[in-house]
């Protein structure tokens, strides 16, 4: 877990996990191609102060509601006292950018079947999540995320890497994604009892959608850009924990 005392190097683990094949128009989900294309740790660098343990789920997860909601949960409890932060990764059809998600739904997911033909009924969030709103955000600072991707990226074109144009969103679709990431927002909100506000380890979740494209160079593209978010999750987390502990000694 992120935490270092003085002179120790502080170490931030980050869940990451992508789907599996989507109709057969993308028999290849670059999602988890590019998940476990990932390194098992990022180093320090000049300007990032902590060290990032990256740990990436092995299997990629189906398109479908009945594995999300049986996955997430037993996943996440057996990370509870190794993770601090999730990042989930899913593909968008004809996008060109790569998109980092606000918040999740709990409800709208009876329109498209998963690819099981499965779609949840116009009552199913209200009755397995009755106790969230919903909506429900990531407890990071998610602007601060965003501008320190960007700043990230920046970095890396300047040395030569692709260009890489990210945007916000508050839509993430109303679909598998949407609902693996409302899934673990909420259970992180049931754990820490924070369904609203909350500290930046209350629900530590981010969603980035990844253009569909499954080519090597657009995958290498992905990890970079990837890894870039990962630096600025973990810098964000770190900055934001050290201000609740000077408020907290103050």
């Amino acid at each position: 877990m992120g935490s270092a005392g003085p002179g120790e190097q502080e170490v931030v683990t980050i869940l990451v996990t992508g789907f599996g094949p989507f109709q057969d128009l993308y028999p290849v989900n670059p999602s988890y191609e590019i998940t476990k294309r990932l390194p098992a740790l990022l180093p320090q660098l000049p300007g990032h102060a902590t060290t990032i343990r990256i740990i990436t789920h092995p299997d990629p997860i189906r398109v479908s509601y009945t594995a999300v909601r049986d996955l997430v949960p037993a996943l996440l409890s057996s990370y509870v006292d190794t993770v601090d932060l999730v990042l989930h990764i899913g593909m968008a059809s004809g996008r060109a950018h790569y998109t980092l998600e606000r918040l999740g739904h709990r409800d709208g997911y009876s329109k498209n079947p998963d690819v099981d033909g499965e779609r949840l009924a116009p009552d199913a969030g209200l009755r397995d999540f009755g106790d969230c709103k919903h909506i429900l955000t990531t407890t990071l600072e998610y602007d601060e995320v965003l501008a320190g991707w960007e700043a990230n990226l920046r970095e890396g074109a300047a040395d030569g890497k692709a260009v890489v144009r990210v945007e916000e969103s508050n839509d993430p679709g109303h679909y598998l994604c949407d609902y693996i990431y409302f899934n673990s927002l909420a259970w992180f909100a049931r754990r820490n009892q924070k369904l609203t506000d909350g500290k930046v380890e209350d629900r530590p979740v981010l969603f980035l959608h990844v253009p569909a494209e499954s080519d090597e160079e657009t995958l290498k593209r992905g990890v970079g850009a990837t890894t870039a978010l990962l630096r600025s999750m973990a810098d964000s987390w770190s900055v934001s924990k050290r201000y609740q502990k000077t408020i907290h000694v103050s």
